[in-house]
């Protein structure tokens, strides 16, 4: 009987004799396999990143610029030149500067897509700016006052102030694109 359970034991110990060498090239084997294939992902998910940023690079370029001409467009110093009319009332000038203001806005309100929140509040902020300036000044004006007179309200109120509310939230966008570059 002790021979047997001898023979039993030493039967045990050859078994683990191969088992455990096996076990640990099974392990080993693994590690280096998923290390691999880990890596592998990672490379793979770089190339994406880097095929999605040299086809999305181009657009966001496009909507910085898009919003730069927009803040352009609506600077007060623009806009009023660009719509006063002689023969306007200062009525039918602050419609038309509200209007112009809200559809330029409105034909740029998708590239908050390409534009960080901050920059796009900033957008927002200015153009709400903007047409409070005009309301201001149109308030100012009496009841006979010309398009032109609230023009020129409106432009003596932004060399008071200084500041163009435009010029800040452009220089906003252009380190947001040094930024994305």
């Amino acid at each position: 009987m002790l021979l047997a359970e001898i023979y039993g034991w030493q039967a045990f110990f050859n078994v683990l004799n191969f088992v455990i060498p096996a076990l640990i090239v099974f392990g080993v084997v693994y590690y280096i396999i998923d290390k691999f294939m880990s890596e592998q992902r990672a490379l793979r998910l770089l190339e994406l990143k880097k095929e999605q940023m040299k086809e999305l690079t181009p657009v966001k370029l496009q909507a910085y610029e898009r919003l730069t001409l927009f803040l352009d467009r609506i600077s007060p110093d623009n806009i009023v030149i660009r719509l006063s009319r002689a023969d306007q009332s200062a009525t039918q000038l602050r419609n038309e500067l509200i209007q112009t203001i809200s559809g330029e806005f409105n034909h740029n309100i998708s590239q908050q897509i390409y534009v960080s929140n901050d920059a796009w509040n900033m957008i927002k902020g200015v153009k709400d700016q903007i047409m409070g300036i005009v309301d201001v000044c149109f308030k100012e004006c009496g009841l006979n006052d010309s398009g032109p007179d609230l023009g020129k309200k409106i432009l003596n109120r932004l060399i008071n102030e200084q500041n163009k509310p435009t010029q800040r939230a452009i220089e906003l966008l252009k380190k947001e694109i040094e930024i994305v570059l």
